[in-house]
């Protein structure tokens, strides 16, 4: 494994944890400006875009 690949992978996990940080706080603002009317899609919206965040460094999960 080259010095690269380390990089990559050390940064790979603190910008995962970072994008999902960003998730939540959007859910949790979109929630509150909707007063809690779609909750039940921004929960759906929220997971898809945190499943996305789990593949940033190319692996699954």
């Amino acid at each position: 494994m080259s010095i690269f690949d380390k990089v990559k992978e050390k940064l790979a996990g603190k910008v995962e944890d970072a994008a999902n940080k960003g998730v939540d706080k959007a859910a949790h603002i979109a929630k509150e400006k909707t007063g809690g009317k779609y909750d039940k899609y921004v929960d759906t919206a929220a997971e898809k875009a945190k499943e996305t965040t789990d593949k940033i460094d190319g692996q699954p999960g």
